[in-house]
């Protein structure tokens, strides 16, 4: 056969690797309402990764309200999952801007979860799971009652380039600050309820390889009952075989 017809081979097939398989997902908000009513409010700006292929998913919610309870002005979500040479590279990210809860009881300007894994296919079979960090994930002007509160995150949602690259790398794999399960303490409020959030966790904290990342979760009760999830992310993907 003619050498420049032959296939070729995919990177790092020589060392068994056959494919990878890019997965990750994202819901911009969902919940629903317990009392005084009840109201599924669905599930808004979501996207996946399909068949574990690569490619580049968005989905975007405008001008949501119901009523005064719950309201915002946009919700969108995006997934871009691609291979370069031999790096795989899937970032999730979904945002809300301007949410509002119980009108000004909990205003929040911009919202943004971030999840950014990547997987060096030379590593394999060595090592067959992506890194993964929430690097880029933020709080932007949040108000409780009108007064601003600052809500304080892991510091690996403020990694400079060089530190993502150097972990990417595979430079900081036992360094504590890179690794997620330090979820800060919720915000309680009267006649409103819970607050949790930037809860970045593992999925399966035995086997350490998908992560989950919501930036506000919201437990209401006294008059008014609900239970809200904003912008929530899933990010793991490996090489095949397993």
């Amino acid at each position: 056969m003619d050498k420049k017809n032959e296939p070729k081979m995919q990177a790092g097939q020589g060392n068994g690797f056959r494919k990878f398989l890019f997965k990750a997902s994202a819901v911009a908000l969902s919940g629903s309402v317990r009392k005084p009513y009840y109201q599924n409010i669905g599930e808004h700006g979501v996207v996946a990764t399909y068949a574990g292929s690569a490619g580049h998913n968005t989905a975007r919610n405008e001008r949501f309200t119901l009523r005064q309870d719950i309201a915002y002005d946009a919700a969108f979500s995006e997934i871009s999952a691609e291979q370069s040479k031999s790096v795989y590279r899937t970032v999730v990210q979904s945002t809300i801007e301007n949410l509002r809860i119980l009108g000004k009881r909990f205003t929040v300007e911009r919202v943004i979860g971030r999840l950014e894994s990547v997987y060096d296919v030379t590593s394999y079979p060595g090592r067959k799971v992506s890194r993964v960090l929430p690097a880029g994930s933020a709080f932007v002007n949040v108000r409780i009652d009108g007064k601003p509160v600052e809500l304080k995150v892991s510091p690996a949602f403020n990694l400079s380039e060089r530190e993502r690259s150097e972990f990417f790398a595979g430079k900081h794999d036992d360094d504590p600050r890179f690794r997620p399960g330090v979820i800060p303490d919720p915000i309680h409020i009267g006649d409103f309820g819970t607050i949790f959030f930037a809860e970045w966790v593992w999925v399966h904290p035995d086997e350490m390889h998908e992560q989950s990342l919501t930036m506000l979760r919201f437990a209401l009760g006294s008059g008014f009952g609900a239970a809200v999830d904003g912008v929530r992310l899933k990010s793991n993907g490996s090489g095949w075989p397993p």
